[in-house]
């Protein structure tokens, strides 16, 4: 059993990890679940502070993992923010937890604020994506940078997800190299080589048997850029393929229209949002994800491990997942012209997509998946517990 001792103080079991996560779906969910379920629980023992009524929550509460219910949002509310703030620091204490771990910039503002508080040992924020939106104005951008600059002196690692990400923080935060850390996302790269069912699948969503399918799955908000793939679409209406776009968000209603407008009604397939992903996946010729900002997409690193060619924008970490040529296509975002002839190039190829696809799922196991990602998440909690002279012991 792994102990733990600071100078003058009793031993105790494990280490206490606290993870704060503002409501969150799809990549940094999946991130957070993986990253609990294989944590050393010899060593470590995890909490998690997050909003209750979500599906973050209920998956967590099914797992067994001990929960602390916040009011935490997106958008700064100072009455609820306080009381987030209070919370975590009562815990903190009561808990004596040593390290908080933030995911998400709203979460990593209350939560270091909560940590400095109460001094917790060690401090962590884990940047899933960009954290100076695009549609911020430049007044918010720079606020939001400068109180970013002063709480990365409280943490003691920034981990990112990819190093474009660490590259954005660097410029525009001066931090110093040593403060941060790339840790790529993880997948379970054996979920998703699965054999299915094609023939049931395709007849579920009504997809002609002579029809190619494209494929996206994302969240239907601005970021992903999916209007961008539907312009792309109607460029490609000379060729038999199906458009499948799985998922949900605040632009459903306005991407359905789009569709109307541009006459694809009987070519693009909204399927909402949908569990069995590896079942979806299994159906494509192609995957495509035209986001316009991105950490590190899990669906990429998914639709990789499922033998499928990836084609998806030049943004965030996804020319370091994709090896241009090799196992997909990278273009330039806000682009479906060259979205659309990256497209047209790879359907009439079916020799060059298998082969794509064999090369992205060697790629995903050998780079990039869970457990590569929780080994190196728990090395650096090893280090950050030696920095400090938290001496873990068996």
């Amino acid at each position: 059993m792994g102990r733990y001792t600071i100078a003058g103080v009793k031993p105790l079991t494990k280490i206490k990890v606290l993870h704060v996560v503002r409501p969150a779906a799809g990549g940094m969910k999946n991130h957070l679940i993986n990253l609990i379920r294989y944590t050393d629980k010899n060593k470590f023992s995890v909490t998690v502070a997050c909003p209750p009524g979500t599906s973050m929550w209920d998956e967590l509460y099914d797992m067994g993992v001990d929960l602390i219910p916040i009011p935490l949002r997106g958008e700064l509310s100072p009455t609820k923010d306080y009381l987030v703030v209070h919370t975590l620091v009562k815990y903190l204490h009561q808990s004596r937890t040593t390290i908080l771990h933030t995911h998400s910039s709203k979460a990593a503002l209350v939560g270091r604020v909560a940590g400095i508080i109460a001094r917790t040992p060690v401090i962590i924020f884990t940047v899933h994506n960009s954290i100076f939106y695009e549609e911020w104005s430049r007044l918010k951008k720079k606020i939001y940078s400068t109180v970013e600059k002063i709480l990365a002196r409280f943490t003691d690692r920034i981990i990112t997800v990819s190093e474009a990400l660490k590259q954005e923080l660097l410029v525009k935060e001066d931090l110093s190299p040593t403060r941060l850390t790339t840790i790529y996302n993880g997948i379970e790269v054996e979920k998703f080589t699965t054999q299915s069912d094609l023939n049931e699948i395709r007849q579920s969503f009504n997809i002609p048997e002579s029809s190619m399918i494209i494929g996206t799955i994302a969240r239907l908000a601005p970021q992903k850029g999916v209007s961008y793939l539907l312009k792309a679409a109607s460029h490609l209406k000379e060729y038999n393929v199906t458009f499948l776009v799985v998922g949900d968000g605040p632009l459903r209603q306005e991407l359905e229209q789009e569709v109307s407008e541009r006459g694809l009604q009987n070519r693009v397939i909204f399927a909402g949002k949908r569990d069995n992903i590896p079942e979806i996946l299994s159906i494509l010729d192609i995957f495509v994800l035209p986001s316009v900002t991105e950490g590190l997409p899990l669906t990429i690193l998914e639709a990789m491990a499922a033998s499928k060619p990836v084609v998806a924008t030049r943004v965030g970490g996804v020319p370091e997942a994709i090896v241009e040529g090799k196992t997909g296509l990278v273009v330039s975002p806000k682009d479906p012209e060259a979205l659309a002839v990256a497209l047209a190039g790879l359907l009439g190829e079916r020799d060059r997509l298998n082969r794509m696809g064999q090369n992205g799922q060697k790629h995903a196991s050998e780079k990039f998946t869970v457990n590569l990602m929780v080994e190196k998440t728990m090395d650096l909690y090893k280090q950050l517990l030696l920095e400090k002279k938290i001496k873990t012991q068996r």
